[in-house]
């Protein structure tokens, strides 16, 4: 059955009131309730605000947000396994909010994503790092063959199928499968040859639709 909160969206905690985290991922692990609360609402603006920034509507990222700590509720017995509390939860978010644009058929470029990363969520440091990371895509991209290039670019910034993609370019199926795969292969491996960061290539990747 799923839990359902009354928790005041976006309500931080008092500066004073800090906390063991893993002593509360502890406390989660086994039903406390009350160490649930605390850490989503030291955590819900964070996550709220990288929701907003891709799904646009507050409702729609309020509506991610409490998926996002749904999940974490649901998937509590792995808490005490989870070294990094905040990567874990960064890619709970990541995963939701990209299922959520691929049911919308929501498909934009890399430089609309990197356009829409809030800066007063983000550290300069990590600002500059998902902005080289989105040019290092693009750089790989450019790098591609002539059609493999168009087939990437059909498929993740128009949002084509493979089906109309064969269609498009009087192609097999089969064949745009294969160069989909060798396309995200080379930028995968340009990216991390180029010291880009590996989580947010898989974001920005996802990001672009399948």
């Amino acid at each position: 059955m799923q839990q359902k909160w009354n928790i005041e969206y976006g309500k931080q905690l008092p500066i004073n009131q800090t906390y063991n985290e893993k002593a509360l991922l502890l406390q989660i692990a086994a039903g406390d309730e009350t160490a649930y609360r605390q850490v989503f609402n030291s955590h819900w603006n964070q996550i709220y605000q990288v929701a907003l920034s891709f799904l646009k509507t507050p409702g729609e990222a309020k509506d991610a947000v409490q998926t996002v700590f749904i999940k974490l509720w649901e998937k509590r017995h792995k808490l005490p396994e989870v070294d990094n509390f905040d990567a874990w939860l960064f890619i709970v978010a990541r995963n939701t909010i990209v299922n959520i644009l691929h049911q919308q058929a929501s498909f934009v470029d890399v430089h609309q994503v990197e356009d829409t990363v809030p800066e007063n969520y983000l550290t300069p440091d990590s600002l500059l790092e998902y902005k080289q990371t989105a040019s290092l895509i693009q750089d790989a991209i450019a790098q591609l063959p002539p059609q493999q290039s168009l087939i990437f670019r059909l498929s993740r910034e128009q949002g084509l199928t493979h089906p109309q993609i064969a269609r498009e370019l009087n192609i097999a199926p089969a064949t745009v499968k294969s160069h989909m795969v060798r396309a995200l292969n080379t930028i995968r491996e340009y990216v991390r040859k180029q010291g880009g960061n590996a989580l947010l290539l898989i974001w920005l990747l996802e990001k672009l639709g399948k």
